[in-house]
């Protein structure tokens, strides 16, 4: 059996996200003098999941019998549907076809409430975009597997039950009453994934500057990630040649 990734390593990815936003508040407005106030200048700088996206990144790179490549810095733009392309934060080619494609994404406070429903929103537009652009044979025909991994900070904000607006026209559905923002998180992932709009996603949550996480759900785990990474390289790896030639040929 595989051994999976050591949950100090996602540890330290963690910790990490939470150095990054230290450093990004630090340094953002040095140039123009101009800072963002309050937590936004911290979380608009863009690299503080960084260690997170290495971490992943070596899953992709551990198997020894075959050689993929995997970007996660610098321009990853892939062809999309409703607008000409999409900047991914990690993305995974073999011999030059795009394998997988995957956007890690973070909330902290203390706006809870416009936070989520942008990042949902984010989510939901990325999914209907790429499944499209599957659709339209833009990567050939062997569909790409798309990941999402999300970090939102445990605080009274995000665990806290939330109210459902009053006097809509139809009830909500009752899997949202009582749901704080980080339950609420856990269904909308776990829908995504069942309704095939991610193959995989996880859902970490931490208080701020601590290093241990807590996973809201099973299915949305980090061991659940790293297994639907590894089926997705046996599965690479054993198409022969031709086979995958043919099934990535775009033309």
């Amino acid at each position: 059996m595989t051994e999976l990734t050591p949950a100090s390593t996602w540890k330290a990815a963690v910790l990490g996200y939470w150095q990054g936003l230290d450093l990004q508040q630090a340094k953002q407005g040095e140039a123009t003098g101009i800072k963002d106030t309050g937590n936004r200048a911290a979380v608009t700088g863009g690299k503080q999941m960084d260690a997170m996206q290495e971490a992943v990144a070596a899953i992709w790179k551990s198997d020894p019998e075959i050689t993929l490549e995997v970007r996660t810095t610098g321009h990853n733009n892939l062809p999309a549907y409703f607008r000409p392309a999409k900047n991914w934060d990690l993305v995974v080619l073999y011999r030059g076809s795009l394998i997988a494609a995957m956007e890690f994404k973070s909330q902290r406070g203390p706006s809870f409430g416009n936070n989520y429903n942008n990042r949902t929103e984010e989510a939901l537009g990325l999914a209907a975009d790429s499944q499209m652009a599957v659709e339209g044979g833009l990567f050939g025909r062997l569909k790409p597997w798309f990941g999402f991994i999300m970090l939102v900070e445990r605080a009274k904000g995000s665990l806290s039950p939330v109210k459902i607006p009053k006097n809509m026209p139809f009830p909500a559905d009752e899997i949202f009453e009582g749901a704080s923002y980080i339950e609420r998180y856990r269904i909308f992932f776990e829908r995504m994934v069942a309704e095939g709009n991610y193959d995989a996603a996880a859902l970490l949550t931490a208080e701020v500057g601590v290093d241990a996480y807590i996973e809201p759900s099973a299915g949305l785990s980090l061991a659940n990630l790293e297994a639907a990474i590894r089926a997705r390289i046996a599965y690479i790896k054993s198409l022969p040649d031709d086979v995958f030639d043919e099934l990535t040929d775009t033309d």
